[in-house]
């Protein structure tokens, strides 16, 4: 028992630098096909950071695109370089689960709060 016992830091050990090994050292973002096109042509004008802070659907990072094209003077991409860009961003950048419960609806809020009339 006790040899088990011993193993499991060094478990823990291995698989934290095994993990951190998916992420490159240089932008922090996450080691995938596509990521030397997204290190390219996204920290060409911000940091990486602006992508790992987010999360998106494929619409989401589409219209973000749109609006960095649009507002912000980003060049255009060939669709097979944003196909690359939007698929890397979808797979490793989407929204995580749905929280620790489901929004609440109410649809007759007014009739509901009738403290101030």
């Amino acid at each position: 028992m006790l040899q088990f016992t011993s193993l499991i830091p060094l478990l823990l050990m291995s698989q934290s630098i095994l993990a951190a090994q998916n992420i490159d050292p240089e932008s922090g973002l996450i080691i995938d096909s596509g990521v030397a096109v997204v290190k390219k042509q996204c920290s060409a004008c911000h940091s990486p950071q602006l992508i790992t802070q987010n999360k998106a659907s494929y619409q989401g990072w589409l219209d973000t695109l749109r609006w960095m094209q649009e507002k912000q003077g980003m060049h255009s991409l060939s669709q097979q370089t944003e196909v690359l860009i939007l698929n890397y961003l979808t797979k490793n950048y989407a929204p995580e689960g749905t929280g620790r419960r489901k929004p609440l609806v109410i649809d007759n809020w007014k009739k509901l709060n009738t403290s101030d009339e």
